[in-house]
């Protein structure tokens, strides 16, 4: 029997970590689950797994060099968006929007390029967004509204 291959995009900025790996955990933890075991694996497509980490190559922005080495958002059947209080590291000005403004991080292009792929196909990828509540650590945010 051949299994099948679930494929999850985590998306978030820094201020995250924590939340980050427990998703990558859950993943472990299903993939151990024995209702899934010999049907379905879900594969974390991150930028930080262990044992896949992405080369930041210098004459790339850090989302280019993500782009190039992962499935993107897309191309996926599940993407988790994690938030708190920062959107994320500021991209080049090249990366624009349909309706030409820019994209405020690359948190925020992975989103929509799953949304954006969703719209199409009525179906995949699987889209949550999740943010924190709590009050954030740090008072200087480029937090603006979410997503």
């Amino acid at each position: 029997m051949a299994l099948t291959q679930i494929p999850v995009f985590l998306s978030s900025p820094g201020d995250v970590t924590d939340e980050r790996n427990r998703a990558l955990a859950v993943i472990d933890r299903l993939n151990a689950e024995p209702d899934f075991q010999d049907q379905i694996v879900f594969s974390a497509v991150a930028w930080d797994r262990l044992g896949s980490e992405i080369p930041m190559e210098a004459g790339l922005t850090p989302q280019e060099a993500i782009n190039q080495g992962l499935r993107k958002p897309s191309a996926c059947a599940i993407v988790v968006v994690i938030l708190w209080s920062r959107l994320g590291t500021p991209l080049p000005p090249e990366y624009v929007k349909a309706d030409g403004s820019r994209y405020l991080s690359g948190t925020e292009w992975e989103y929509h390029d799953a949304i954006e792929a969703f719209k199409v196909s009525t179906s995949t990828p699987n889209c949550r967004a999740y943010s924190s509540t709590a009050a954030p650590k740090n008072r200087r945010s480029n937090w603006l509204t979410p997503i």
